[in-house]
């Protein structure tokens, strides 16, 4: 494997990036985000995890990070990225030790929503001679950690009185946030009034309140619209990637998917089966925005396919109608229904341009936790 190669001499199934895609993602993003004084973009990286991709963010325009990984934010200080919201809660000593000694190398920003956990930080950090800035996260729904908004006030007081730590803000994520643009536009904005609220009861209390940070991919035209708020932090990630799941939503279709698993295929038993080489070892079937829901991959420049059946270590289809003929041997590209997840299953990405190996990349971020 080496640089200047052809697509056709790579071993399957392999990791693409399509850099033209991806580049183009980027200054979508980025140039959008220059033009726009509401907001930031602090993208999150726990689809791509690699610090190449970072500095290409950073250099269209992002402010800084986020990550829920200390062992990549370890990865990303090494690398020279040093602005890094942790959006994760963080125990075990162990993790918090590295995180707190990592905060004397980057302008590190740890999650607590529990005034224990903060103690415990403010111990170690103390310990470690390092002042550990800290963001409280918000409850936004179901599912997700946080403090509820109406005992937000309350914690920040107590933490607040915390030696070795230093609060910095707020921070959420609506995860739940769905459907068509204009009801998430609606939805978005209704939880951001209450954001102002809290900002306001906390700076009346005398707390300064540096950084807000929230709103994601699904919200990445939506959070700078807003009046109330100035530089929330956009945690925007699966654009860089995207995959065929979220180029259908409303207001994603301008990022195109640039992630894609190679694949041959290997066998041909009957007229209108094929089966190829790669399968869940490999390439996501789950849905990004419902995990528990299988909606498999598809295929690029393969028309006709209703469904693409994985298993660990194949893929096979009902090709009755294919768009083109399919022999043993061909290559074909899937595309992802999730990237995030897709991206996690491989040692390295090969970057694509024109049909050939621009870049291979060790998946240096895959295992680290």
């Amino acid at each position: 494997m080496h640089i200047g190669m052809p697509v056709e001499e790579i071993e399957t199934p392999a990791l693409l990036i399509d850099l033209d895609a991806m580049d183009k993602n980027i200054e979508t993003m980025g140039s959008y985000y220059r033009s726009k004084k509401g907001a930031a973009l602090r993208p999150h990286q726990k689809g791509h995890r690699l610090p190449q991709i970072a500095r290409k963010q950073i250099a269209a325009g992002a402010v800084g990070v986020s990550m829920t990984s200390p062992g990549l934010a370890e990865l990303y200080v090494d690398s020279g990225i040093g602005d890094i919201l942790i959006t994760r809660e963080v125990y075990g000593r162990s993790k918090i030790a590295r995180l707190c000694g990592l905060a004397r190398h980057g302008a590190i920003t740890m999650t607590v929503d529990d005034v224990a956990n903060a103690r415990q930080i403010s111990e170690i950090g103390r310990d470690l001679g390092a002042r550990v800035n800290v963001a409280v996260e918000v409850y936004a729904h179901p599912g997700s950690c946080g403090v509820p908004l109406d005992d937000i006030k309350g914690f920040v007081g107590e933490i607040n009185r915390l030696d070795g730590i230093h609060f910095r803000g707020i921070w959420w994520h609506e995860g739940n946030l769905s459907g068509p643009f204009l009801k998430r536009r609606a939805d978005h904005f209704a939880f951001l009034d209450e954001i102002v609220r809290l900002k306001e009861s906390l700076e009346a209390a005398g707390y300064g309140v540096e950084m807000l940070s929230g709103g994601h991919t699904v919200t990445w035209n939506i959070t700078p619209e807003y009046s109330g708020l100035r530089d929330v932090g956009v945690q925007a990630g699966n654009y860089v990637f995207s995959d065929w799941q979220d180029s259908q939503v409303e207001g994603l279709e301008v990022f195109e998917p640039s992630l894609s698993v190679l694949t041959r295929c290997i066998s041909r038993p009957r007229p209108d089966e094929a089966v190829f080489d790669a399968g869940l070892n490999s390439c996501a079937n789950e849905s990004g925005t419902d995990y528990s829901q299988v909606v498999g991959p598809r295929f690029k420049d393969l028309k006709g396919i209703d469904r693409v059946n994985l298993r660990e270590e194949m893929a096979y289809v009902n090709c009755r109608n294919a768009s083109r003929e399919i022999r043993t041997g061909d290559l074909f590209e899937l595309v992802p229904p999730h990237g995030d997840t897709t991206a996690k299953m491989h040692d390295r990405y090969y970057g694509i341009r024109n049909g050939k190996v621009e870049v291979i990349w060790p998946n240096l971020g895959r295992g680290l936790l």
